[in-house]
C-alpha cells in the first residue's frame, strides 16, 4: 500500500497534485489562516497545524483505509508503467502496449483481434508473462479460449 505523504499547503500544492494523480495519498498541512484546498481525487485530505496529533493520525489512518477499499482501475504511464492501489510496475513497450487495451476495456472481455501486434510477437508469451506480473499486485489477466483475454481484480 502507498505510503501518505505529507504536503505543505499552499507552497508545495502542484507536488500534492502529482502524487495523488499518481495514486499516492496525500494530507495537506495547512497553517491557521490557510484557505483549505479542494481535494480532486479520493486520495486527498487535508488538516490545520499545529493541532493535536491525534487529529493528523486519524486523517492519516483514514487515507490509508481509503486507499486499501479503493477500487480504482489500473493506470499506464508515458514511461510504460503500470499504477494499481499503490504499486507501479515497469513494462517493456509491447507489453505496455497490450495491457494498455486491456486497461481501456478492464473487466470486459477484449477479442485477440483487437490484441494482435505488427511485429508478430507471440501474444500467448506475452500474457503468460504479464499474467505473473499482474497476479503480483492483485490483478488477473485471464484468457477465454478461442475469444480473448480479460484483465480483472483478483
Amino acid at each position: 500500500m502507498a505510503e501518505v505523504v505529507l504536503v505543505r499547503w499552499p507552497e508545495e500544492a502542484a507536488a500534492g497534485a502529482a502524487l495523488a494523480l499518481e495514486g499516492t495519498p496525500v494530507l495537506y498541512l495547512l497553517g491557521p489562516h490557510d484557505d483549505p484546498p479542494e481535494p480532486t481525487t479520493i486520495l486527498e485530505d487535508w488538516v490545520r497545524i499545529p493541532g493535536d496529533d491525534r487529529d493528523l493520525q486519524a486523517r492519516v489512518a483514514m487515507l490509508e483505509r481509503r486507499v486499501a477499499a479503493h477500487d480504482a482501475i489500473p493506470r499506464l504511464d508515458d514511461a510504460h508503467r503500470l499504477h494499481y492501489r499503490g504499486h507501479v510496475v515497469p513494462l517493456a513497450s509491447a507489453d505496455a502496449r497490450l495491457i494498455g487495451v486491456l486497461i481501456e476495456r478492464f473487466g470486459d472481455l477484449v477479442a485477440d483481434a483487437d490484441l494482435q501486434t505488427d511485429s508478430g510477437a507471440s501474444i500467448r508469451g506475452q500474457m503468460t508473462r504479464l499474467r505473473s506480473q499482474m497476479r503480483d499486485i492483485g490483478l488477473d489477466v485471464d484468457r477465454v479460449l478461442r475469444r480473448g483475454y480479460r484483465l480483472q481484480r483478483r
